[in-house]
C-alpha cells in the first residue's frame, strides 16, 4: 500500500524534515482523507523544500514573500488553500510547544465569497444515470447509492459487503473522526446491490467495491471518483464531475422537497447544523424551481 502520509522528497533542514512528516502523519492519525494528506504533504514539501531555515525560525516577512513570488495567476481560493496548509502546520507545531506563536497572519487571508454548493440538476442526473448503465454493473451501483445516500467518496470506499441491509434498504457507514451512522438508499439502488453482489464471490467481511481487476482488491477513492468523473465527461456535461457534487445533489433534492436542516444535517453525517447550513444558502427561486424539477 502506498504511504501517501510519507515525504517523498528530502527536505534542505533535517528539522523540517522531521516535523513536517510528524504533522503529516499526525494528520493521517487523524483519520484526515488520503486527499487532504497528499495535498497538504505536496504543499509542505514545495514551500519547505525552498527553505533552508528552521520552520521555528522563519520569520512573517520570509514566508509571506515566497507566497507572493510563487503566487501566479491561481484564485483566492487556491491562494487561501496554501495559506490554510501552512496555518495548520504552525498551529500544530504551537499546540505541540515548538514554537511559541505563528508566524501566519490572518490578514494575509482573502475573503472569498460564501459558497454555494454545486449540484445537478434533473436533467444532468439523467444523463449520469444512463451513461453508468452503459457500464459495469458496479459503476452503476455506485452512482446509485452516492446519489441517494448522500454519502462522501472516502465512507463508500471503507464499505463491506456486511456493512448493507438491502431488505431495509440501509448502510452503516463510518464517517469523519470514526463516528457511525446508518444512511438509507432507494429501491433502485437495492436492486442494483443484490444484481452485483450475486454477480461476484463474495464474503461478508469483503469490500463492498472492488476493482475489475481482482475480486480482493478494493477499489479505491481515486479509483471511484475517477468513474465518477468518466461518466460525467461522457454524459456530456459542462463542468467536472466530482463525487462530491452527488452528495450536495443529495442535500439539494431534500431541501427542494421541504426537509428541514436538522434532518439533512443528520442524514449527511454533519457533527455541527451550521455546516448544512450551506445549502440554506441557496437563493428561494432556485429552491422553487428544484422543487418544481424533482417533483414536478
Amino acid at each position: 500500500m502506498e504511504r501517501y502520509w510519507e515525504l517523498t522528497k528530502t527536505l534542505p533542514n533535517q528539522e523540517n524534515q522531521k516535523v513536517v512528516q510528524y504533522f503529516l502523519r499526525s494528520l493521517k492519525t487523524s483519520n484526515r482523507t488520503e486527499i487532504t494528506i497528499v495535498g497538504y504533504r505536496r504543499f509542505l514539501e514545495w514551500f519547505f523544500g525552498d527553505m533552508e531555515e528552521s520552520f521555528s525560525t522563519l520569520s512573517s516577512d520570509r514566508i509571506l514573500d515566497w507566497l507572493q513570488k510563487n503566487r501566479g495567476q491561481i484564485k483566492d481560493s487556491s491562494y487561501r488553500r496554501r495559506l490554510d496548509i501552512l496555518s495548520s502546520f504552525y498551529k500544530f507545531c504551537l499546540l505541540d510547544s515548538l514554537i511559541e506563536r505563528s508566524p501566519i497572519k490572518r490578514r494575509w487571508f482573502p475573503r472569498l465569497p460564501k459558497p454555494v454548493p454545486k449540484y445537478l440538476d434533473k436533467g444532468d442526473i439523467a444523463k449520469v444515470r444512463n451513461e453508468s448503465e452503459k457500464t459495469a454493473l458496479r459503476n452503476q451501483a455506485i452512482v446509485e447509492f452516492m446519489l441517494t445516500s448522500g454519502c462522501r467518496v472516502g465512507e463508500v470506499h471503507q464499505l463491506n459487503v456486511e456493512d448493507v441491509d438491502l431488505e431495509n434498504r440501509t448502510a452503516r457507514v463510518i464517517g469523519k473522526g470514526k463516528k457511525i451512522r446508518n444512511v438509507h438508499f432507494s429501491e433502485k439502488c437495492a436492486v442494483l446491490l443484490e444484481r452485483y453482489l450475486e454477480y461476484r464471490q463474495k464474503s461478508e467481511s469483503a469490500p463492498l467495491f472492488l476493482t475489475l481487476r481482482g475480486e480482493k482488491t478494493r477499489l479505491s477513492i481515486r479509483g471511484i471518483s475517477e468513474i465518477i468523473r468518466k461518466l460525467g465527461k461522457e454524459a456530456g456535461l459542462s463542468t467536472s464531475l466530482h463525487p462530491h457534487r452527488f452528495r450536495h445533489t443529495f442535500a439539494t433534492e431534500l431541501l427542494a422537497k421541504g426537509a428541514e436542516l436538522s434532518f439533512i444535517s443528520d442524514e449527511l453525517g454533519h457533527a455541527d447544523l451550521e455546516t448544512t447550513l450551506i445549502y440554506a444558502r441557496l437563493p428561494n427561486h432556485q429552491i422553487i424551481s428544484q422543487y418544481r424539477k424533482f417533483m414536478g
